[in-house]
Order: C-alpha cells, then sequence, then structure tokens
C-alpha cells in the first residue's frame, strides 16, 4: 500500500513540476562569487579554533561586542544532491556547512527571517503567520530516515530533488519547493496513519520506536495547542476549497466566519475537513522539532537565534481576529511604501479595566513566541509601526492618510488622536511597547537589552521620544549614517535585507556618480576607520590614497579599499551589536529583494554548497584587526600580539584567494 502512494505522489510531482523545469532550465546559472580573483580550490587560511578565538578576543578588547549574521532560512545552503529548491538553516545541509563557518569567524548568532507559514503566491517572509511555522523549514530528508519514523517515501524525497529547477544554482525556486512540500507532507501525514494505526507491526526497531515517540509527542501537542492552531488549520481548508488564500475573495459567511464566532458553521467544516485540520497540526509540529533540534546545533556551537518580528499581520491573523484590526485603513511608510497590512484597531489595545484587548493580547502572544523560540533577542520590524504607524484607505494616498494616534484634523483619525505637545505624550504613546511588547518578550526568556527595533526611516519626533526614553536599542545602518552616531545599546550595519549589497553600492558609485560622490562617502569612512584623536594631516593621507582621481585611476584598489574601510567602521563605531547580511559578508553583487518589487527575483538568493570555498574573509579579518588599531594607545600596546596575528591571518587569505589588495589600516 505503502508503495503504491509513493508511486501515485512520484507521477504527481512530475505533472506539477515538469513545466516549471521546461521553462526555468534555459536560464543561465548567476555568478555570486566575490568579484577579486576567487579561488575555489582555496585551502583552509588558517585554523578555525585560532582564528575563532583570536576574533572573538579582538570583539571583547572592542568593547564586548557581538558579531551576527543576517541570513534568512531561504538562503541557506544545501550539501550537493540535497537540494528541494530553498534552504533551511535547521537542515543537515546547514549543521554541516554554516554552523562550522559562522564558529570559525566568530559569530554568535543569526537573525533570522520571521519563521511563520507563508502565502502560497509571496515568498517574502514579511506577510507570514507567526502563530504557524513555515513548514518550508523542515529537512524533507530528515523524514525519510528510521530516526524520524520513515515518514516520507524516499522516492518522493528523490524526486523533489531531482526535479528541482534550481539545482545547482545560487538561486531557490519557491514556487516548485512550494508545491513540492505540500505533496511530501500528504505523503509523510499518510504514513504516519498507517504506521500508527499499528505500530507494532513495524519491523524496524528504531522506526517502531520513532513512531511511538511521535504519536505521543502529537498527542500532546495537538491537546496544547489545538485552540490557538484550530482557525488557522481552518483558514488552510478554505484555501483549498475556493482555491485562493485570501480570505476577501470567498463567499461572505466564510470572510466573517470568526466576526463573530460561527461555531455551527465551524463544527460543520470541522467534521467534514477534521483530517486536514488533523495534519496541518501534524505539520506544524514536524516544523516545530525541525527547528529546535536545528536551534540546539546551533547552541552547541555558542550561536543564537534572533528572532524577527514583521510590523504586519498575516491575512490569517486579520482573517481569525477582525475585531482586532480597522476594517478599511492599512499600514504604509512615506513617501511611498504601500504595504497593505491592516492597520490595528487603538480601541483593542486595552480594555477600561486596564487588561489587554483583542489586539493587545494577540501582540502579546506573538511577541511572548518569538522571544521564547529565539533566546538570541527579538528584532521589532519598523518600530514606529507599534508606536503610531501611518496608515491610509486608498491608493494613491489622499487626504485620509495620516498617523494613526496624532491625526486630530483627520476626520476618521480624530477619535484616536494622542496629543504630541502635552506633558504625558511620552508616556501614553508608550503604553503598546512598555505594557505588551517588553512584558512579552520578558516573559518569553528575554530581557529589555536583548531587543532590537528597526527605527530606520521617517519617524516623528514624538515616537523618537518614545524609543530613546524606553532605553531600547536601535539601529544605525551606514549605507545611510556615519556609524560614529550609534549609540552602544544599537546595532549596526552596513544594509539589510532590503538594500542593494556593499559592492554593487561601491560600484555605483565608482562609476554611475563618479567622483565626487565616490569621494564624499569615502572621507567618512576613511575618518571612522582610524584612531578617533588622529591628526588631520594622517586621515587627509589616508583618503589621498584611496580617492577617486581621474588623473590617477586605480578603480579596483579604491572600491576595495573603500569596502574595507565600511567594515572597520561597523567595528569602530560605538554600537555593541554588529550586523553583517550574508551578501555584503561574502562580497556578491546580487541583490537579494528590491522593496515595493514583485517577482522571483526577491527572497530567492542562496548560498551556493561551495560558498566557504569560495570566500576571501581576509576583509573581515583585516577590519577587525585595522579596528583594534585604531584604539587607544594603551589598548594598541597591550594587543600587539593579537594584532600581529589577525594581520597575519589576513595575509595569508588573501594569498590563498589571489587578493592583490594588502590595505592595512
Amino acid at each position: 500500500m505503502l508503495l503504491g502512494i509513493g508511486k501515485e505522489i512520484l507521477l504527481l510531482i512530475r505533472a506539477v513540476d515538469t513545466n516549471l523545469y521546461k521553462k526555468n532550465s534555459s536560464k543561465a546559472s548567476l555568478n555570486f562569487k566575490s568579484n577579486f580573483h576567487s579561488n575555489p580550490n582555496a585551502s583552509k587560511a588558517v585554523s578555525d579554533a585560532s582564528l575563532s578565538g583570536n576574533i572573538s578576543k579582538a570583539l571583547e578588547v572592542l568593547g564586548d561586542k557581538k558579531l551576527e549574521l543576517i541570513i534568512h532560512n531561504g538562503s541557506a545552503p544545501s550539501l550537493e544532491g540535497k537540494d528541494v529548491g530553498v534552504g533551511s538553516l535547521y537542515s543537515e545541509s546547514s549543521r554541516q556547512l554554516l554552523i562550522p563557518f559562522l564558529k570559525k569567524y566568530g559569530f554568535s548568532a543569526i537573525q533570522v527571517d520571521p519563521e511563520g507559514m507563508r502565502q502560497k503566491g509571496s515568498a517574502s517572509p514579511y506577510t507570514s503567520n507567526s502563530f504557524v511555522y513555515n513548514p518550508l523549514i523542515i529537512d524533507l530528508e530528515d523524514l525519510t530516515k528510521p530516526e524520524n519514523g520513515a515518514l516520507l517515501d524516499s522516492d518522493v524525497y528523490n524526486s523533489i530533488v531531482n526535479l528541482n529547477p534550481a539545482r545547482g544554482r545560487d538561486l531557490g525556486d519557491y514556487g516548485h519547493a512550494y508545491d513540492s512540500y505540500g505533496i511530501a507532507l500528504s505523503n509523510a501525514w499518510i504514513n504516519f496513519k498507517e504506521k500508527s494505526s499499528n505500530p507494532d507491526s513495524i519491523s524496524n526497531p528504531t522506526e517502531k520506536s520513532a513512531i511511538k515517540n511521535l504519536m505521543n509527542e502529537y498527542d500532546r501537542y495537538y491537546a496544547q495547542n489545538i485552540d490557538m492552531l484550530e482557525p488557522y488549520a481552518i483558514y488552510s481548508v478554505l484555501s483549498n476549497k475556493y482555491g485562493n488564500d485570501y480570505y476577501a475573495n470567498w463567499p461572505y459567511e466564510m470572510q466573517n466566519l470568526y466576526n463573530p464566532k460561527n461555531d455551527r458553521l465551524i463544527n460543520s467544516i470541522k467534521a467534514q475537513y477534521q483530517d486536514d485540520i488533523d495534519k496541518f497540526i501534524f505539520t506544524d509540529l514536524l516544523a516545530k522539532k525541525a527547528r529546535e533540534e536545528g536551534i540546539a546545533a546551533y547552541n552547541a556551537a555558542g550561536i543564537k537565534t534572533i528572532g524577527d518580528n514583521p510590523v504586519g499581520f498575516s491575512h490569517q491573523e486579520v482573517w481569525a481576529h477582525k475585531d482586532a484590526f480597522l476594517r478599511d485603513y492599512k499600514i504604509g511608510c512615506p513617501p511611498d511604501q504601500k504595504w497593505g497590512f491592516a492597520a490595528f484597531n487603538p480601541d483593542k489595545l486595552f480594555n477600561h479595566d486596564g487588561s489587554l484587548g483583542s489586539f493587545g493580547q494577540l501582540l502579546y502572544d506573538k511577541c511572548k513566541k518569538l522571544a521564547q523560540d529565539n533566546q538570541g533577542g527579538i528584532r521589532l520590524d519598523h518600530i514606529v509601526g507599534l508606536i503610531d504607524p501611518f496608515v491610509y484607505v486608498n491608493e494613491p494616498w489622499d487626504q485620509s492618510a495620516g498617523r494613526l494616534l496624532s491625526s486630530p484634523n483627520i476626520h476618521n483619525l480624530r477619535r484616536y488622536a494622542i496629543p504630541t505637545k502635552q506633558g504625558d505624550s511620552t508616556k501614553r504613546f508608550s503604553a503598546i511597547l512598555e505594557k505588551i511588547v517588553i512584558p512579552a518578550c520578558e516573559e518569553g526568556g528575554l530581557t529589555k537589552a536583548d531587543i532590537v527595533c528597526e527605527n530606520l526611516g521617517p519617524m516623528p519626533d514624538h515616537a523618537r521620544n518614545v524609543f530613546y526614553s524606553l532605553g531600547l536599542g536601535g539601529m544605525t545602518m551606514t549605507r545611510y549614517d556615519n556609524g560614529t552616531s550609534a549609540r552602544p545599546v544599537d546595532t549596526v550595519m552596513y544594509g539589510s535585507h532590503d538594500t542593494e549589497p556593499l559592492v554593487t553600492y561601491t560600484n555605483d558609485l565608482y562609476g554611475a556618480h563618479g567622483q565626487d560622490a565616490f569621494n564624499h562617502a569615502l572621507w567618512p569612512a576613511v575618518e571612522n576607520s582610524l584612531p578617533r584623536n588622529a591628526s588631520h594631516n594622517t586621515k587627509q593621507a589616508k583618503f589621498d590614497k584611496y580617492r577617486f582621481d581621474t588623473n590617477r585611476h586605480k578603480p579596483e584598489e579604491n572600491k576595495y579599499a573603500f569596502r574595507q574601510f565600511k567594515f572597520t567602521e561597523l567595528f569602530t563605531s560605538p554600537a555593541q551589536r554588529v550586523q553583517i547580511f550574508w551578501t555584503d559578508l561574502l562580497g556578491m553583487d546580487k541583490r537579494y529583494n528590491t522593496p515595493q518589487t514583485v517577482g522571483p527575483q526577491n527572497w530567492t538568493l542562496r548560498l551556493s554548497s561551495d560558498f566557504d570555498k569560495n570566500f576571501d574573509p581576509s576583509m573581515l579579518i583585516q577590519s577587525i584587526s585595522d579596528a583594534l588599531k585604531a584604539q587607544d594607545a594603551k589598548t594598541v600596546r597591550e594587543n600587539q600580539n593579537l594584532i600581529n596575528s589577525l594581520d597575519a591571518s589576513a595575509r595569508q587569505a588573501r594569498q590563498e584567494h589571489g587578493n592583490r589588495f594588502n590595505i592595512v589600516g
């Protein structure tokens, strides 16, 4: 029987994916290697333990800095022959390829993407459901193993790998992965039901034990989570029934199934689709287990995860909690970002007795879950969207658009307006963070110091006052701001998932924008890579050596020097947390996401299986060493041996990777 099911699913995979394979097979493989003489056959530059120890010691000397990598699940690498079209930070591939890499280069945390269930047609993690784990983080190969109950038929798994249109490329295929996971997890559910119906008939003792354990886990998980997960399971059922996963396209009574809750109709749906609901919860358990096993591997290497809390709520969350949101208003960001997320209802933050209202409780639960799952911290996306979001009704924006809590002159928003000039305004604007978000994170095991707020972009003064009054850490992005403007509690980075890579930015500065633009950006980068008390002549000499001068044209060296100084700036900044987006670390010139655009080019860029061989670490190592040299004379003198060792490691890495640029601070 199981063999028949496997063959049937195998045929289905072929039917679904053959056209997709034909459509994509002609695309050229993308070159995401560093743009300066990388050598795929380079040997290890230095001992892993020695280099890791030196970097960790240097970060400690620089003020107990934490080095963190920003990378999303889909960008994780796959071992040769194990690529299903999307990466997972919790897969065996990441355990073998990514974790040793992070440990070697001194990373103590990774900032991950929002890890909730994705929408069918969108690879963006920022539209996901925060209460349901993303099934795409499951390592499908693990499900074929006896120690995991041999839930997935091997021929199904092999077909998914073999038919992956993006196989062998540094680009994922979200459509293939989404459809394939649906098929694979249906196969796993069918096999689980059959095996659990008579586990003693399983001949393999490892497999038998795994199934019995999973049966007990599933029963416990179901009992503990059914109340929270059932609405989302029903949403999945209705999405399949109507062939559309946006509730506004369903019949009216289904659009408002929980507004108010229609128990009679809900019970009718459950009676008809109980197996699908059970499968939904089983899938969520598998994703949770995969994540926990992966987290354990990172923790064993001294690496924690930082969760990402999207400012928007998914269609599923809004549908299940409609009274928590305003009917017409959506969240955006001026001047032109129209995100389309439902705006929260200010009347549902708190009840009259001070207890949490429906939106307040929803936000609390969301933040608490994220904190529990990520003991390295939590990133609050678009913090002003929690303090006082910009909302709109129509596109293009008209006179109805404005700040939700500070627009007394807009008719429909007047009732929510908090006066910005009164003495207690900061306290009133602080309530959502002080009484909901921070306590939720603390109950989840974090402290206020573990909260990183994305405070980039327009922020009115009254919102900025809230941010600083609570002592929360923000972000300084050196793509736009000077690294010296950061506070110790802040996080500093060049860019994020929404910015062009440093390589691209540098090339554009030097080429498209020309001499003045490049030199204007080069001066602060030079200044921030030198000691604070460096003389003007010292700064000028370093600037003159690498400035863009049409009479002394050295484009590659100039651009490389600029990038190295921008890296050094991260470590000389007062900020204690240094984050690097993975494309910047690897010196890539391909963009991960372009805001306000939709298409397969976004959110699908990935690490190749041999990324560590192509990576030249000399810029990172040299920048850390140069940051040490930029400290006071006493610190430099006491750590001269460490500086010499890091310089030697950087020099050896340059030699092994054919990098001719010896730019030392």
